[in-house]
């Protein structure tokens, strides 16, 4: 395992006190503020001229390991670093009770501080970015549908206080921090020790050999090397590469949603976009149908690959991520859209338009409450009248009931799926003909127990009460992509 900076560098440096200033150059200064260091600040001046005392020097140790202590304790926190690689940074105790960390360990704790800061303020410039830019954008694509006497005016943007808005700068920090993992600490650091194990990259591993790579990380089976810091600084290094890279991350700084009423012409918002592709007015790079077998997506496969053939470059994402289980339905565009700034000076943004009817909206808003618990989200909001509605009702010891037992689940995911399946067919005039059974219930799959909870009426009227709650006693819920009528 990792090599620990040993006490005994203190008499070490007492003993070399005449050689004082080559030594001050490799003690770091204690910061004020670990999220406004400069190299300036890291290190102590060259051109000191007294000696320091043994006494001096252990106070500075002691100072310096504190600091680093304190920014173990931030990264940790931000979760730039998943906990396998936390535990090889985290410090060793000396018998004395102190903390102490090795030179190498210090580095890539203080490289970590410097990406995290680059990264806060990345998603404050492409908040701003997207609020200078969205109104142009909503203006451009509603064009494209004809304008608000046509489908224009189904289009919705996200909103904040009843106004359009950008992607909030919190979102764009955790997606960041989220795709640096998946595609920087997983591809980079995690493969050190997969090849050493498997003799093959982290990301090819099943999820045993991956967890069996955790264990032998904890256990300390596999030795992280002085050499293997180097990744480290290829990773945390940043330069314009890495602010490009991850401007790609956030496809939805601008998110749009067509929300169409469930008795106008679905085909019609193909026929507008294809005219939108086909003209260049629209620059789609990547269609995600997400639906489940048997369901109609909301733009043709025929059509997609139509856009495909016209415009190469278009990514057609077909793998199994848009297979979703519980029937969820949507067509998701990822749009490099062409502004002006107000210098004139033409920037691109990354626009998310996603495309459903009202009816199946309402369902996709309403069923997030199950996911909110499932991640363990704060879903009382500190509101002190809404943490009690949910828990007079139970609708928390619900949700862990059913999605804690297996059959349970895939009971409910079923259920999901007939309701998906049943909005979808009754949209689709070629379909709708045909349409042999009626609306899904949930005591028909097993379920009864949980129809006053879990059933998508019973969650609607739980959402129903909980946006008048947020609304009278605490702030309501604007994220929301909600249709006015």
């Amino acid at each position: 395992m990792i090599k620990i900076l040993k006490s005994s560098v203190i008499p070490r440096l007492a003993r070399a006190a005449a050689k004082a200033k080559a030594k001050a150059q490799q003690i770091q200064q204690t910061a004020t503020n670990t999220l406004e260091r400069t190299p300036a600040q890291d290190t102590f001046s060259a051109a000191a001229t007294s000696p320091i005392t043994k006494n001096e020097a252990k106070k500075m140790i002691t100072a310096t390991q504190h600091q680093t202590l304190v920014d173990y304790e931030f990264v940790k926190k931000e979760k730039l670093f998943n906990d396998e690689i936390m535990f090889l940074l985290q410090p060793k105790t000396t018998a004395s009770g102190a903390k102490v960390f090795t030179p190498n360990q210090t580095k890539v704790i203080n490289m970590a501080i410097k990406k995290v800061t680059f990264y806060k303020g990345m998603a404050k410039r492409l908040e701003s970015m997207g609020n200078d830019t969205i109104g142009r954008v909503i203006k451009d694509i509603k064009t494209v549908f004809g304008g608000e006497k046509n489908y224009g005016k189904y289009l919705h943007a996200r909103n904040k206080n009843g106004v359009p808005s950008s992607k909030d700068s919190i979102s764009i920090y955790n997606k960041i921090i989220k795709e640096f993992k998946d595609q920087k600490v997983n591809t980079e650091i995690m493969n050190i020790f997969a090849k050493r194990l498997y003799q093959k990259p982290y990301k090819l591993l099943d999820k045993t050999e991956k967890e069996l790579v955790k264990l032998s990380i904890f256990d300390g089976d596999v030795k992280f090397e002085s050499r293997d810091y180097k990744v480290f600084e290829k990773i945390l290094t940043t330069g314009k590469k890495d602010y490009d890279e991850a401007v790609s991350w956030i496809k939805d700084l601008i998110g749009l949603r067509m929300i169409i009423p469930s008795n106008a012409d679905m085909s019609a918002v193909a026929e507008y976009l294809t005219n939108g592709i086909l003209s260049g007015k629209v620059n789609v790079t990547r269609v995600s149908n997400y639906h489940s077998n048997h369901i109609y997506p909301y733009i043709s496969q025929d059509t997609v690959k139509l856009w495909k053939q016209s415009v190469p470059g278009i990514e057609l994402v077909q793998s199994s991520a848009i297979r979703k289980q519980n029937g969820y339905t949507t067509t998701q565009l990822n749009i490099l859209h062409p502004v002006k700034d107000k210098s004139g000076k033409v920037r691109y943004v990354f626009v998310e338009l996603q495309v459903r009817s009202e009816d199946l909206n309402k369902i996709g808003q309403i069923e997030h409450l199950i996911y909110d618990i499932l991640a363990k989200k704060n879903i009382g909001k500190n509101i002190p009248e809404l943490e009690k509605y949910y828990d007079s009702i139970g609708i928390e010891k619900a949700v862990h009931e059913v999605f804690g037992n297996t059959h349970k689940e895939a009971a409910y995911t079923d259920y999901e799926r007939a309701m998906y399946s049943w909005i979808r067919h009754n949209e689709t005039p070629e379909a709708k003909a045909r349409l042999s059974y009626t609306k899904p219930i949930l005591t028909d799959f097993g379920l009864g127990e949980y129809e006053h909870l879990l059933s998508f009426e019973a969650l609607q009227q739980i959402d129903d009460t909980a946006n008048i709650l947020k609304a009278r006693y605490g702030k309501p819920d604007l994220n929301k992509f909600t249709p006015k009528k």
